[in-house]
């Protein structure tokens, strides 16, 4: 099973509903309907299904990709991006993963 790995600051958000998809640099693959375990520091806490996977240019991402991400608005979801990836430039392909959770799972260690 593939995992896709967060911060924990991000952990609450997921398990709160309030975040339900991912920004991650770059292009990735992940099939509509794929089961993959959410970790935070290489622990599972959840399993999701992937709903949709849309890889866009970062100029491309909106206040909807942003809000769905957790965040309050497109600029906040950006300066994250940056915290996370250093310089994110415009031009610069991401893959926006959204996902429903199925369950929690039990934090281990």
């Amino acid at each position: 099973m593939r995992r896709i790995n967060f911060n924990p600051e991000y952990v609450a958000l997921i398990l709160g509903g309030r975040k339900s998809s991912t920004v991650r640099r770059g292009r990735r693959r992940y099939a509509r309907g794929e089961v993959v375990e959410l970790t935070a520091n290489g622990k599972a806490f959840a399993l999701a299904r992937v709903v949709e996977c849309v890889v866009k240019r970062v100029a491309e991402l909106t206040e909807e990709d942003a809000r769905l991400d957790g965040f309050a608005s497109k600029e906040e979801l950006l300066r994250a991006l940056r915290r996370i990836y250093g310089s994110v430039g415009g031009e610069e392909y991401v893959t926006v993963v959204r996902f429903e959770l199925l369950r929690r799972q039990r934090r281990r260690g």
